[in-house]
């Protein structure tokens, strides 16, 4: 912008200079009137209606670093536009005949950038199906644990966000079944089911699809191209497929998206047991073939792979850090999950206290949702992937040091799904791990249903009589289970 400013500055000077007021004042006109009419334009867009809610210069940073060469070339076009268009303006005799010629170059080149440019402004669609999936959830029947039926098998997962049909699914069938129906994310709608050679009746309500298969050995399902939203986006540069947002057909209904009192849209709420996790990095195509699917991530964008002793981190760019930070975060991941396990007898047979750290990933959560909830994480095979916040700040405290404080409450509430058992547990791992606060903790516990005076209490309590009251809250846990 302001290097534009410059130039309209400059090229104003100059007709000034070497023609006429009268010029000077008509290109001024013609540059006031492409401001006004780009500003209108960008009005329309649902990132600045973001912006003006949350009263700060609002930026894309995922998309801005996937699409940082296009944006450059649009702002270069610009530039050259204006020069072009003060070149016009000297080189026409009457100002009049400038003007409109002015005026139909600048018509021109800003509906041909327009064009050019909403084809890598992914934000603004999926900022729209951000609010279209808001609005389903909202409405939708919440009834829970739907019975879903039917023997089917994953045998074959294609993704290909540059194809018609993004994600295709195909499933081997029971050729005595002729109804299944099994669970999917809201997010990604189906455009339509072919198997046995012609295309199978089906119908989509929320996160169940019913299928009528008619006895057909297979059938594939194709999803409709959507783009995905800031959740999960699922675009051409930007794909985000972790294996907690239910991408593929799922046998088990579960809840991925709530909405709150308040009215915020929570995701990644309930989230399935893996024993075994893959995730498939930097690809635009992937393709899975076989007969025991695992746990399946794909993930392609702005990240970095990181290897350090042993463990794989993929960081979101803005967040990378020097080594010794993924080493100190790694130590922390081990010592939560050490202390935890010992503190925990029931957990020690599980997959969370059997497996070492694999990888960990470092993403940023959708711009659409609270900066800060319970569910910014997941644990399984030894993967540990946390969402956060994409306006993070990251200059003075590195983004693995915020982890360390959100990992002390974020895994707890994941293996015990206890708001109480996970915030009390993160105050005790602090204190005992060193962890140092930068008041997530407080955070938490405000927007939590615990009264301030028990957080007080609590905290105020030494380190054995923390110990003692997670050692009680587990066996009450126990006994209620039984």
């Amino acid at each position: 912008p302001f290097l534009w400013a410059w130039m309209i500055g400059l090229s104003a000077g100059a007709v000034y200079a070497y023609h006429s007021s009268k010029k000077a004042m008509l290109l001024v006109g013609v540059f006031v009137l492409w401001i006004i009419v780009l500003f209108s334009l960008e009005y329309r867009n649902p990132s600045f209606s973001l912006w003006g809610n949350h009263r700060w210069p609002y930026i894309d940073p995922l998309f801005s670093l996937t699409f940082q060469k296009e944006r450059v070339l649009i702002k270069l076009a610009y530039i050259l536009s204006s020069i072009a268009v003060y070149g016009v303006f000297r080189s026409m005799r009457r100002s009049f005949a400038g003007l409109a010629a002015g005026v139909t170059l600048v018509i021109f080149v800003t509906f041909f950038l327009q064009h050019a440019q909403s084809k890598f402004q992914l934000d603004d669609i999926l900022l729209a199906n951000d609010a279209k999936l808001y609005q389903q959830i909202k409405h939708q029947d919440q009834t829970k644990n739907i019975p879903l039926y039917g023997y089917w098998k994953i045998k074959e997962i294609e993704v290909n966000p540059k194809s018609t049909y993004p994600i295709k699914a195909t499933l081997s069938l029971h050729p005595n079944e002729h109804t299944v129906r099994f669970s999917i994310n809201e997010q990604f709608q189906i455009d339509h089911i072919q198997g046995g050679g012609k295309r199978l009746p089906f119908q989509q309500q929320g996160n169940v699809v019913q299928v009528q298969t008619n006895g057909a050995p297979s059938m594939t399902i194709y999803y409709r191209h959507t783009f995905g939203s800031t959740f999960y986006p699922l675009t051409s540069g930007v794909t985000l497929l972790p294996f907690e947002a239910n991408w593929y057909p799922q046998s088990m209904d579960s809840t991925l998206y709530d909405i709150n009192s308040s009215g915020t849209l929570h995701s990644n709420v309930e989230t399935k047991t893996c024993t075994r996790v893959n995730v498939i990095v930097g690809k635009e195509k992937y393709r899975w073939h076989g007969d025991h699917l695992p746990c399946l991530s794909v993930i392609n964008g702005p990240y970095k792979q990181i290897q350090v002793q042993h463990t794989r981190f993929l960081v979101y760019k803005p967040f990378l850090t020097t080594t010794r930070n993924y080493m100190e975060l790694k130590h922390q991941l081990v010592s939560i999950r050490n202390e935890l396990c010992h503190l925990f007898p029931n957990l020690a047979n599980t997959d969370y206290c059997t497996k070492e750290v694999k990888s960990v990933s470092i993403i940023p959560k959708s711009i659409n949702t609270t900066n800060l909830s319970l569910y910014d994480s997941t644990v399984a095979d030894g993967t540990y992937t946390f969402y956060v916040d994409p306006f993070l700040d990251v200059n003075g405290i590195p983004a693995t040091k915020h982890i360390q404080e959100l990992a002390a409450f974020f895994i707890p509430y994941r293996l015990f799904e206890n708001e109480q058992i996970s915030l009390f547990a993160g105050l005790y791992l602090m204190e005992k791990l060193h962890i140092p606060s930068i008041g997530y903790g407080n955070r938490i516990a405000e927007k939590s249903s615990i009264d301030s005076t028990t957080w007080e209490h609590y905290m105020a309590l030494s380190i054995k009589e923390k110990e003692n009251i997670l050692i009680q809250l587990a066996q009450e846990r126990r006994k209620g289970d039984k």
